[in-house]
């Protein structure tokens, strides 16, 4: 039922009786003075209109006019929140994350596959794929990706070879793409059955990517590896040329070699 006026719903306060400690019940007065306890539920879209409820459990429908001049700008004030915390983006919220290299190979001036050689230099172009699922639009994120690439001869170490930090707005029920910083990494395999294998450079390893929402908060985070996100401090912080542990938890005081071609 929709109420032209308070004075109704006043009326119904005779007939509170059940306590919900859960609720926010606040007290609303119209322009006679009358008095009302009641939760505020909604605005509607035109905003003349307040949803309340009571504390008997009913639902009722005000008229935002039958408000006094204080409690329809303290309604109004309420709602422009409400709304605004909406577009936070949340962790439950439901996105969906995946990462392209979009690579390209071009041949190095050693590569001989006859005599086992692989001398080569890939370069990337890489792509956050973000899909929201959620019918609302979460403002003004920051999406973080790091990559990682193997050192080739040092098996333990790991190279940072792009990390960057993006800001977006996720539309809803939309994908949205982000392009990353372009890189390129050079490797050379020597593949010898009598002298034994050799091997110079880097090669792609993974990728992280941790979004925060507008409050600075990290909501969600997705690796191609788990290990990558035992330490954030690291990833948050991390950049591109500095060379790691294999996990990426520890700096090492050591350069990228000549393979890590910027």
């Amino acid at each position: 039922m929709k109420y032209r006026s308070l004075f109704l719903v006043f009326g119904l306060i005779a007939c509170i009786f059940q306590h919900n400690a859960l609720a926010e019940f606040e007290t609303f007065t119209n322009d006679a003075g009358q008095n009302l306890e009641a939760e505020l539920l909604e605005l509607n879209e035109r905003g003349d209109t307040v949803t309340l409820k009571m504390r008997s459990g009913k639902q009722i429908e005000a008229a935002l006019s039958a408000f006094s001049s204080k409690d329809r700008r303290r309604i109004r004030e309420w709602w422009a929140k409400v709304q605004a915390d909406k577009s936070i983006l949340q962790p439950e919220s439901r996105l969906d994350i995946s990462a392209k290299m979009n690579r390209k190979s071009k041949k190095g001036i050693y590569d001989d596959w006859d005599y086992g050689i692989d001398d080569r230099t890939q370069s990337f172009f890489p792509e956050v794929i973000i899909q929201n699922d959620e019918l609302q639009k979460f403002k003004e994120n920051s999406v973080r990706v790091v990559i990682i690439a193997e050192d080739l001869y040092y098996k333990d170490q790991r190279l940072v070879v792009s990390a960057g930090t993006l800001k977006t707005d996720l539309l809803d029920r939309f994908k949205t793409v982000l392009e990353s910083t372009p890189f390129r990494l050079r490797f050379y395999e020597y593949d010898d059955s009598y002298y034994g294998d050799y091997a110079r450079g880097y090669k792609y390893e993974g990728y992280v990517v941790v979004i925060k929402n507008s409050k600075g908060e990290i909501t969600h985070t997705k690796a191609s590896k788990t290990k990558y996100l035992t330490n954030m401090k690291v990833i948050m912080e991390c950049q591109a040329g500095e060379i790691y542990d294999e996990n990426i938890n520890r700096k090492l005081d050591v350069s990228p070699n000549s393979y890590f071609v910027r």
